[in-house]
């Protein structure tokens, strides 16, 4: 099963170390059927919806959450809100 990462991009040498891997056409590292996810909990937002483990009341399976594949928490140096490696308002060049 795939979990993609939230990996900030000074942690991205860590994360290729333990063996995540680099999706460049959606900019996100991810993991596929790692048996031991412990390494790389701090980079899993929601476990449940990582491990497909969420149930709902009743016993029945939960539909799967998906996986949240970049977080807003850093700044870049301008002051946006955006992860480094992303485009914003005072980094896109307008001709």
């Amino acid at each position: 099963m795939r979990i993609n990462l939230v990996t900030p991009f000074a942690d991205k040498d860590k994360a290729k170390a333990l063996g995540a891997r680099w999706d460049a056409a959606r900019k996100v590292w991810y993991i596929v059927d790692v048996a031991d996810l412990t390494p790389f909990m701090r980079w899993i937002p929601d476990m449940d919806a990582a491990t497909g483990s969420a149930r709902m009341a009743g016993g029945s399976v939960a539909p799967k959450a998906p996986v949240i594949t970049q977080s807003s928490k850093e700044v870049a140096a301008c002051g946006c809100k955006v992860l480094p490696w992303d485009d914003c308002d005072h980094s896109v060049v307008r001709g």
